[in-house]
């Protein structure tokens, strides 16, 4: 059960494959100026990490993340075998939380950026070719240029199909710092996306990296 409502949530969308070559990016992203985090927010702090705000009615979900993480990789590996996983960590995921797993949700996952030091722009180009590649009925909506905690960010909003799980959609941010990429992602399923747009778009921008 944690695979259907978690696995299809962040980790498709951090990993740096280096066989796949850099173009530019498919989507022109629109720029936008960094907002406030609402006020009415909860926020979790990993010490000397991370910072993470979401609605009240959210809570982490730390006690599968280590489960979670293998799950996430053995399906990666199922869909490409030479995914590349070294060095990639999982930082957290929380949502609401039903009988059935943590939905709608969010996680984050960091990893390295790889030989050259790739900038965000070849960064998301990368994970968009890799998408389009690997995941069926991949689908980009939009990529939005914005400043979070101070950095760049871009923002995308994409969508993509699995049979067991159906079509699910995701808003997913990309920041650097030093050698590594963050990435936030929340997601729900695309009948349901519209209800969570405005809460994903507010959570994702919400991240601050602490050291």
């Amino acid at each position: 059960m944690i695979k259907k409502l978690t696995v299809t949530l962040t980790m498709t969308t951090i990993l740096l494959l280096l066989t796949v070559s850099c173009t530019p990016p498919t989507l022109t992203p629109i720029t936008t100026a960094e907002p406030e985090i609402p006020v009415h927010f909860t926020t979790y702090t990993s010490e000397g990490l991370f910072s993470i705000s979401y609605p009240p009615n959210w809570v982490p979900a730390t006690s599968i993340m280590e489960e979670l993480f293998e799950e996430i990789k053995e399906w990666m590996e199922s869909i490409d075998p030479e995914v590349q996983m070294e060095g990639v960590q999982f930082l957290f995921m929380g949502g609401i939380l039903t009988e059935e797993g943590y939905y709608p949700n969010v996680g984050i996952g960091i990893g390295p950026r790889s030989v050259g030091y790739w900038t965000l722009d070849e960064i998301v180009e990368v994970e968009s070719q890799w998408g389009r590649e690997h995941l069926q009925k991949y689908r980009e909506y939009s990529q939005v240029r914005t400043v979070v905690d101070g950095r760049d960010a871009i923002i995308v909003d994409c969508e993509d199909y699995d049979p067991d799980v159906g079509t699910w959609r995701y808003i997913q941010l990309y920041m650097t710092k030093d050698k590594f990429l963050w990435v936030v992602s929340c997601s729900a399923e695309s009948d349901d996306f519209n209800d969570y747009e405005d809460t994903f778009s507010d959570i994702v921008r919400s991240i601050r990296i602490l050291d």
